[in-house]
């Protein structure tokens, strides 16, 4: 019993230390390219509304019925999608807080947990439902065509983003905060 509750204990400590409570710092720019779905996000998720960005749409050639598909399928996930993303942070928060009570129970602990690992596998399902209807609408040659240009798009954005930082941590010369003397790494 003990080994399991430490286990329980370092598992879910492990999963409070992350920052995924932290709401989204608000809607992506149009064009980023990537759906903001904190710790769901798979690496091929457009953003919600990407046949909307005339540098993708343009590139893809869509027709109006695929246009129209596309919004239909956006409207039907977006809000569960939106409620699932609000409820993660929630969910998380009562996790810390039946980690923080004196005197703690495990049942408690274990059911917040749970409830973490159900939001998020929920929220991969719509997101997976979402892609996979999406991938249904479009050609192939469009499909392929939609992940050159998001990664050319990340290509774009992680140039842009060095902007004469460097890749040190955002910090010019790349000294940690506190200065000490030593760039990154060390």
């Amino acid at each position: 019993m003990r080994r399991v509750l430490f286990a329980v204990l370092f598992l879910l400590t492990a999963c409070g230390s992350s920052d995924y409570d932290r709401p989204p710092q608000g809607r992506p720019m149009r064009g980023t390219g990537m759906r903001q779905a904190g710790p769901m996000l798979l690496d091929v998720l457009p953003d919600d509304t990407w046949w909307r960005d005339n540098s993708l749409a343009a590139a893809l050639n869509l027709s109006n019925d695929q246009f129209q598909a596309l919004d239909r399928i956006a409207g039907d996930q977006r809000d569960e999608i939106a409620r699932l993303e609000r409820d993660l942070p929630v969910a998380t928060r009562d996790l810390r807080s039946a980690l923080n009570t004196d005197p703690t129970s495990a049942a408690d602990i274990t059911a917040a947990a749970q409830r973490i690992r159900d939001i998020r596998g929920s929220l991969f399902d719509r997101q997976a439902q979402m892609l996979s209807a999406e991938r249904v609408v479009l050609t192939q040659k469009q499909w392929t065509t939609l992940l050159d240009q998001l990664q050319q798009q990340r290509g774009q954005r992680m140039n842009r983003g060095n902007d004469g930082y460097g890749g040190r941590g955002g910090r010019r010369g790349g000294y940690p905060r506190g200065g000490g003397g030593r760039p990154w790494p060390y």
